[in-house]
C-alpha cells in the first residue's frame, strides 16, 4: 500500500442503516430495492443522495450503489457515507472486493450485522485519488450499461417487427385495404388504427405479403397462403443432449468443447459458457454439437421453459432442447419461441423440479409465413443480431478489463498516474 494511504474502519466512514417494509407504500416512479435487485418502483424515497445497499440477510455479495432518490426493504442496509472523507464510487468499488459471505453470522439464513460491517478495514488514498480511480471504472461501467441498454432496444426491435409483420399482419391489412378487399371483424380495430397511420413507401415491403386473409378452424384468420404447423416443420433437426460421466476425468479435464447446461439458457444470445468437455467426453455421451443459429429451451429446474439463441457452435446437456432451423428460419424460430416462454412455463411439471419436454416443445404450432416474408425478416434481424452479439463481446471484454484493474488501483498496486 503507498504510503499516503491511510486505513479506517467501515464505521467511520458511514453510517448504516436498516431498509424498511415497502408492502403500503403506492406504485411510483422511485426503485425499491432488495437483496436481488430492484423489486418494484414505489411513491416514497429513504434517502436522496449517493449510498452504497449491502444486503442484511440472503444473496450477500449483491452491494449495490445508487446515485438516485430510493428506498430498500429490510433485507438491506443502506449508507449515509461521510462524502468528506471518502468518495462514494470509490468505496463502492472496493467493497466490491470484499467476500461478505465470509462474514456470515446467520445459520439458516445467510446474514450480516452493524458491528460487523462497522469493523471492516478500508483502504483510502487521498480523495483526489479516490475521485480518479472511481472514474476509471465508472467510465467501463457506464459503457457496459450504455450497450446493455442499447440491447434491450434492438431486441424489442426485433420483437417489435415481427408483431407487426407475424401477429398483427399489418403488411397484410394495409394490401387488404389499398385492395379493397374484406378485412375479418377480428382485425377491424387494427384496420383503422393502420388508416390514421401516415405511410411512407413501402412497396418492396408489401410485396411480400398478401392481400387477403382465410380463416383455419385452429388459428382463426390468417394470411392466405400461410400455413398453421409444427415448428418442427421450420427446424432441420430437433435434439435435447448429455452429460458425460463425472467421475471420468478425461472428459473434462482440458476440454475444448462448449457444454452448455439448462441453468445458463437465462442468458438471451449464448455468447459463452462455463463449463467444457474433451473430444472423448463428446464421444462418450450423449451430448450433441448445436450449430450457430440454433435456438435452445431449457427443459427442467428453475430455468424450464426459458428461450435463449445460440450464436457460436456448442453442445448441451439433456435438459437442453436444441432446435436447429432450415434455412430462413433462424431468427425467425427463436423470436417466436421467445413469446412462447409464459405457454411453457405454465405447462411445466413436477413438484420437486418443474420441467416440460422435448415433445411438447416440437410440436408448438405456430403460423407459418411465405418463405419470401421470412426471408426478409432474416434479413432485418440479421443486422439488429449482429449489433446485439458485437455489444455483448464488448461488455465481456469491458467487464474483464475492469475486473483485472480493480484489484490493482484499489491496492496501489497500480497508481493512477501508471494509467495516464
Amino acid at each position: 500500500m503507498a504510503s499516503d494511504w491511510v486505513i479506517a474502519k467501515l464505521g467511520d466512514v458511514l453510517e448504516i442503516k436498516y431498509g424498511k417494509d415497502h408492502k403500503k407504500l403506492n406504485e411510483g416512479d422511485i426503485p425499491c430495492f432488495g437483496s436481488g435487485g430492484i423489486m418494484r418502483h414505489v411513491e416514497e424515497s429513504l434517502y436522496e443522495q449517493e449510498s452504497i445497499l449491502i444486503p442484511r440477510k440472503g444473496s450477500l455479495n449483491n452491494i449495490y450503489y445508487v446515485n438516485q432518490p430510493f428506498w430498500t426493504v429490510d433485507t438491506l442496509f443502506w449508507t449515509k457515507i461521510d462524502s468528506d472523507t471518502v468518495f462514494p464510487k470509490f468505496l463502492f468499488y472496493q467493497l466490491k472486493l470484499v467476500d461478505f459471505v465470509s462474514l456470515n453470522v446467520g445459520s439458516a439464513v445467510p446474514s450480516l450485522t452493524v458491528p460487523v460491517l462497522n469493523d471492516l478495514e478500508v483502504k483510502l488514498p487521498p480523495l483526489s485519488e479516490q475521485k480518479a480511480i472511481a472514474h476509471i471504472l465508472g467510465s467501463l461501467d457506464d459503457k457496459i450499461e450504455l450497450n446493455r441498454q442499447m440491447n434491450e432496444t434492438l431486441e424489442a426491435m426485433a420483437q417489435a417487427l415481427f408483431k407487426s409483420w407475424f401477429v398483427d399482419f399489418d403488411p397484410v391489412i394495409d394490401n387488404a385495404l389499398a385492395a379493397g378487399n374484406a378485412i375479418p371483424d377480428v382485425f377491424a380495430e387494427r384496420a383503422e388504427q393502420r388508416k390514421a397511420i401516415e405511410k411512407k413507401n413501402h412497396s418492396d415491403i408489401q410485396s411480400l405479403f398478401p392481400d387477403e386473409f382465410e380463416f383455419t378452424e385452429e388459428m382463426g384468420w390468417i394470411p392466405k397462403g400461410w400455413v398453421v404447423d409444427d415448428i418442427s416443420s421450420l427446424c432441420e433437426r430437433i435434439q435435447s443432449g448429455g452429460t458425460p460421466r463425472r467421475n471420468i476425468p478425461e472428459y473434462w479435464e482440458y476440454g475444448t468443447i462448449p457444454w452448455l447446461t439448462s441453468g445458463e439458457v437465462r442468458q438471451t444470445i449464448i455468447t459463452k459458457v462455463e463449463n467444457k468437455i474433451s473430444e472423448s467426453g463428446l464421444s462418450n455421451s450423449s451430448a450433441k454439437w448445436l450449430t450457430s443459429g440454433a435456438t435452445v429451451v431449457a427443459m427442467y429446474g428453475a430455468t424450464a421453459g426459458q428461450v435463449a439463441y445460440i450464436n457460436e457452435p456448442l453442445t448441451t446437456n439433456q435438459a437442453v432442447c436444441g432446435l436447429i432451423p432450415k434455412k430462413g428460419y433462424q431468427f425467425f424460430n427463436y423470436v417466436t419461441l421467445s413469446r412462447a416462454v409464459a405457454h411453457f412455463e405454465g405447462r411445466a411439471t413436477g413438484s420437486a423440479q418443474q420441467n416440460i419436454n422435448k415433445g411438447m416443445i416440437e410440436s408448438t404450432r405456430v403460423i407459418v409465413p411465405s418463405s419470401i416474408s421470412s426471408d426478409s425478416f432474416e434479413e432485418y434481424c440479421e443486422v439488429i443480431f449482429s449489433k446485439w452479439i458485437k455489444n455483448l463481446h464488448e461488455n465481456e471484454t469491458l467487464a474483464k478489463l475492469r475486473d483485472t484493474l480493480l484489484p490493482k488501483l484499489m491496492s496501489g498496486e497500480l497508481r493512477i498516474s501508471d494509467t495516464l
